[in-house]
């Protein structure tokens, strides 16, 4: 059975209002600070049992990592993403890099991002090539951070140019309910965001981010191609605070209390 990469799941404190006819937002200047987390997640692809470890660290001021580290006994894969913030608090990745090792076998991606010379540099173990960068353009990680930025800042419609495997593709979702999810932490109050396909795909991506802890992911599910893949969050930790459940038993299922 294939372990397949987590990236295509984690292809994630302002309670978000659901309202109609939101317009797809840009990046703006009212973004929050970014939030320091470390979250260990239980996974399931196709039914086979995979821990994860997911952190965003500050490495240096100013500079920023968001990474990922998942293993089961076939194999283990790294991501990470090294990015900053522009003066108006924007998201700028930097490096982002897959490591995938399998039955010993090792695939490396690694994408720079040459903001000075608008220059994407793309490496796929020991092929190269070079693409043309423009501005907001972000990759597999920081555009998932940004969603939670964008949730954060009260949106409810969301659309992000991505670059992935050195290819810009268009990622769009939506808000589609408020839910108070049961989790192995407890109770919590989350925001439920799918993703929009086109109408040709089969493709469902759906994810749970804790409306109460900057949006963090706790839970994700996906359908692809005939796979089904499931993310749950165990413990995390986020601004230097232990995720707590909800303390009021009078909670209602959207996370408003009586």
């Amino acid at each position: 059975m294939t372990f397949l990469p987590l990236v295509l799941l984690l292809s994630t404190n302002a309670t978000t209002a659901l309202s109609g006819g939101s317009a797809i937002p840009p990046q703006d200047i009212s973004q929050p600070p970014v939030s320091l987390y470390s979250a260990n997640y239980s996974a399931k692809f196709s039914g086979l049992e995979i821990e994860a470890v997911q952190r965003l660290e500050e490495i240096e001021p100013g500079i920023y990592r968001e990474s990922l580290a998942a293993k089961n006994f076939l194999g283990k894969i790294d991501e990470q993403s090294t990015f900053s913030l522009t003066d108006e608090q924007l998201l700028r990745p930097k490096e982002y890099s897959y490591v995938r090792s399998v039955f010993g076998r090792t695939k490396t991606e690694v994408q720079r991002f040459d903001w000075q010379n608008s220059t994407l540099h793309y490496q796929k173990n020991d092929s190269h090539k070079e693409t043309t960068l423009e501005a907001g353009q972000l990759d597999m990680i920081t555009h998932r951070l940004q969603l939670r930025r964008d949730l954060s800042a009260g949106h409810t419609a969301f659309s992000y140019p991505v670059i992935s495997r050195g290819k810009l593709k268009q990622y769009a979702y939506r808000v589609v309910a408020n839910e108070v999810l049961e989790t192995a932490i407890g109770p919590l109050a989350t925001v439920k965001v799918e993703r929009i396909f086109e109408s040709d795909s089969s493709g469902q991506f759906t994810a749970w981010l804790a409306r109460d802890w900057d949006y963090l992911i706790v839970r994700l599910e996906q359908k692809k191609n005939g796979d089904s893949h499931q993310l749950k969050l165990r413990s995390a930790v986020v601004n230097n605070q232990t995720v707590l459940p909800l303390k009021n038993d009078r909670t209602k299922t959207d996370g408003s209390t009586e």
